[in-house]
């Protein structure tokens, strides 16, 4: 009998029949790995797990499971765990990558429409209740959105953005096209394209090419008055050069669902900018996120049982 942890538990506690019955009544434990006796260690078979963050796995916690085979990581990155010991061990990861995609797109647009509309003024004239019909909404309909990064969430993001008669300009590595972009360009053409975006939304992951990348240098480039939306990784960002583009409205306004380091500090500049929104990495957060994680989790667990392992969904 095949036996599982969930390290998870405050998304999946709920479904834990469903999980003994999709997996034909598997043994399952609730809990971190150092809460599981020695005993318990040496069931472990499976891990489901987000892998980052509160819910990270450390390579000494993973070592003392002398039976793990696979890893089911609920999030689509995999930047936290111990890549190079899982490779050694010859531990198969997989992911979800691909479930964010509606959550997120949703979200992106709710802050473009958040700052296009004009939501943060009309509240502030509800507070001192004053009607004020002078303030100018903006049009989505023929602007531009630069979409940075061009997987399962940039694809829906530009979907969303063509439902409200955006151009989209997607940008990405190599340069290929892709379904519901108008244009595509490279990461290295950013420069030369960056001023014709109205919105920019970021879905790009960190990795040396993207680090750093949105310098003042990059920031003199983009129109005055950019919306720009952060949902891939905080280190894109140079802090001290954004925040000052913030402080003069050259980016008239910013939703950012991730940073440097997480949880933001209380003293960090970006709590007291009133041009940002700051989300705490809850841009996925949906009560259909642990459903859609878990259906493919189900379709694994078959695939893994029947020894298919190249057919795994997200295999990294």
């Amino acid at each position: 009998m095949i036996s599982l942890i969930l390290c998870t538990t405050e998304d999946v506690e709920s479904y834990r029949s469903e999980i003994k019955k999709e997996t034909a009544d598997a043994e399952v434990f609730l809990g971190k790995i150092n809460s599981l006796t020695e005993e318990e260690k040496e069931k472990i078979e499976i891990i489901i797990s987000y892998g980052n963050y509160d819910d990270r796995l450390l390579e000494k916690d993973v070592k003392s499971l002398p039976n793990l085979r696979w890893i089911q990581i609920i999030s689509s990155g995999v930047d936290q765990l111990p890549l190079e010991y899982l490779k050694r061990s010859n531990i198969l990861v997989t992911t979800v990558k691909g479930i964010h995609r509606i959550p997120i797109s949703e979200y992106v647009m709710a802050m473009i429409l958040y700052f296009s509309k004009k939501i943060p003024e009309f509240y502030e004239r509800k507070q001192q209740k004053h009607w004020d019909a002078s303030i100018m909404l903006h049009e989505l309909h023929g602007k531009t959105i630069g979409i940075w990064g061009t997987g399962h969430i940039g694809r829906e993001v530009a979907a969303k953005s063509k439902a409200f008669g955006m151009k989209t300009v997607g940008v990405n590595r190599s340069g290929n096209q892709v379904e519901h972009f108008d244009d595509i360009y490279t990461i290295e053409q950013l420069q030369e394209v960056v001023g014709t975006f109205d919105y920019i939304c970021s879905v790009l992951p960190s990795n040396p090419g993207t680090r750093g990348i949105v310098t003042s240098h990059l920031i003199e480039k983009m129109k005055d008055d950019v919306v720009f939306v952060n949902v891939g990784r905080g280190d894109l960002i140079v802090e001290e050069d954004f925040i000052e583009a913030l402080k003069r409205k050259k980016i008239s306004g910013a939703a950012l669902d991730v940073f440097h380091r997480e949880p933001l500090e209380e003293n960090h500049p970006f709590w007291e900018l009133d041009n940002v929104v700051i989300t705490p990495h809850a841009s996925a957060h949906s009560e259909m996120y642990a459903r859609r994680a878990l259906q493919i989790f189900y379709q694994n667990f078959k695939l893994f049982k029947q020894q298919s392992y190249t057919e795994m969904i997200n295999r990294v």
